[in-house]
């Protein structure tokens, strides 16, 4: 196969790029969306992932996500958009059953070897989470992008929102943050072999332990950290009702983030972010933090709140499945809709 730098042909800097929630609302106002009173998560939820009652028992749950390359592998880009997508699911407490690949590619310029290599990621994902791939759908590209559409399923007394926090709950992240800004040092070829092979683990790595752990804890709400950030994700999390504190000296990072930043490796969309979700940010800190949390990540972790009591269940069922987790912050009653990093 011939060798071929997937991140040369990204224009958003090694990271998905999204229309955030209020750009979509008004995009969508005076659209008349259809209604239906089985749809228990729906469009102007701005949830992971949609969710609809077939029963009393079951609801079926679905997404779609794809993006342009985050790293050269073809393989590696296969697995991690696949896992990206299979983590809106498990982000909602659901267990994936089916899905659908969506290409964007063009055979002429690239060959069919790195198209080939980039299904074989997606489907070897797919075959770790238990689900089936049915098919899927191809447009012809100059611009490589690809991902999936994902069907689940949940008991409706099971579906976790992003909403929920109460005061007091504490915050919990599985995966370390940064992923945007070491994608966009492997453009600028400045990130070593050894930091590749941790963020490639990371983010291939599927969030079905951590939605195990979440789902026996009984959290209150939860969300994937992906394309707006630690500050994004945690906005929807809060809206206007809460607050949250972040615990600044305690969120993980990749150890060649703060370099990287250093040496202007910043992503277009930690800027976009940092615009978009600014004014919701107290920072009480100097230093990284404040690019940390705008970074917009690819397969990033989840994002828990659980009531403190129901700690040592989350801990015990992480301790099982070997996850790594963060406490890195706490729900609080003021200032509502805001974030303060301290």
């Amino acid at each position: 196969m011939e060798e071929t730098r997937l991140t040369e042909h990204t224009r958003f800097g090694g990271c998905a790029a999204k229309v955030g929630p209020s750009e979509l609302a008004r995009m969508l106002c005076g659209i008349d969306i259809p209604q239906d009173e089985n749809v228990i998560a729906g469009i102007e939820g701005y949830e992971d992932a949609g969710v609809y009652r077939i029963s009393e028992d079951a609801c079926m749950v679905q997404t779609i996500d794809f993006f342009t390359p985050v790293v050269d592998d073809p393989y590696h880009f296969g697995q991690i958009a696949a896992a990206n997508a299979l983590s809106d699911i498990y982000a909602m407490g659901g267990v994936p059953k089916t899905a659908l690949n969506m290409v964007c590619f063009s055979p002429k310029r690239f060959g069919m070897g790195i198209l080939k290599e980039i299904l074989r990621g997606g489907i070897d994902k797919v075959r770790e989470s238990g689900a089936s791939l049915l098919g899927g759908h191809s447009v012809e590209d100059e611009e490589i992008k690809y991902g999936l559409s994902v069907t689940g399923f949940v008991h409706p007394d099971r579906i976790v929102f992003n909403k929920g926090a109460q005061p007091g709950d504490v915050l919990i992240l599985t995966k370390p943050l940064g992923t945007g800004i070491l994608s966009t040092g492997i453009r600028g070829k400045r990130l070593s072999p050894e930091g590749g092979e941790r963020l490639i683990k990371t983010m291939t790595e599927l969030n079905d332990r951590a939605a195990q752990a979440m789902l026996s804890a009984g959290a209150r709400a939860a969300t994937d950290v992906t394309g707006f950030g630690l500050a994004g994700h945690l906005k929807e999390m809060i809206k206007e009702s809460i607050g949250v504190e972040i615990f600044a000296g305690k969120l993980p990072f990749f150890p060649e983030v703060p370099g990287l930043i250093e040496a202007g490796f910043i992503p277009s969309g930690l800027y976009n972010n940092r615009d978009f979700y600014v004014p919701h940010v107290i920072m009480e800190q100097s230093g990284f933090t404040g690019d940390l949390i705008f970074d917009p990540q690819s397969s990033g972790g989840l994002l828990i709140a659980l009531a403190e009591e129901c700690s040592d269940r989350f801990r015990a069922s992480a301790l099982q499945s070997s996850l790594e987790y963060w406490v890195i912050g706490r729900f609080i009653e003021e200032p509502r809709g805001k974030i303060v990093a301290r």
